[in-house]
């Protein structure tokens, strides 16, 4: 079985909410659900299947959840330790946020419940299981057309903001030979 990239669950979630917190936003409890299934999905498309986070997600009325998060954050945040985050994934999670963060939960809800993925499991029943395969297979095909997530190159390149709030890439910079 392929190691997730997060230990758990709670690193992810804790790592969208401080970012919407620097960023001067509150961070809805489902939009970070859905968060988290984007980030599960293009990470399995992008690594040919592997899971970002240790956990499944599961088909409800209002999108879909990981339920243990969805429990322990759905009425306020619990005090856990951080826990320090691979350059690595932080990148790909800077690049979910950047990708999906300004938009509202709502937003994000209607753009999901149109993804297959999510749609057959729910039409299979409330509280189905989101199949990493079909994630997989269906978010390769929208990671092959987003420019951002094309570029998503696990750990060659950080994103940064300039004092405009435009992105821009950094990569290390060595000098030419002569």
């Amino acid at each position: 079985m392929e190691i997730p990239s997060v230990e758990s669950v709670f690193d992810a979630a804790e790592w969208f909410l401080d970012t919407a917190l620097n960023d001067g936003e509150y961070l809805q409890p489902m939009k970070m659900q859905y968060l988290m299934f984007l980030a599960q999905g293009y990470y399995a498309a992008l690594t040919q299947g592997k899971r970002f986070i240790p956990g499944v997600f599961l088909a409800t009325e209002r999108g879909p959840i990981e339920p243990n998060s969805y429990r322990i954050y759905g009425s306020n945040r619990p005090v856990l330790s951080p826990r320090k985050m691979n350059r690595v994934t932080a990148s790909f999670l800077q690049t979910i946020w950047a990708r999906f963060g300004a938009y509202s939960s709502d937003y994000i809800y209607n753009l999901i419940s149109g993804h297959s993925p999510y749609a057959e499991a729910f039409a299979a029943g409330e509280k189905t299981e989101i199949s990493l395969p079909a994630m997989t297979e269906f978010y390769a095909g929208r990671a092959e057309k987003d420019e951002r997530l094309k570029r998503a190159e696990f750990g060659t390149t950080r994103i940064l903001r300039s004092q405009s709030g435009k992105a821009v890439a950094v990569k290390k910079w060595f000098p030419q030979k002569k």
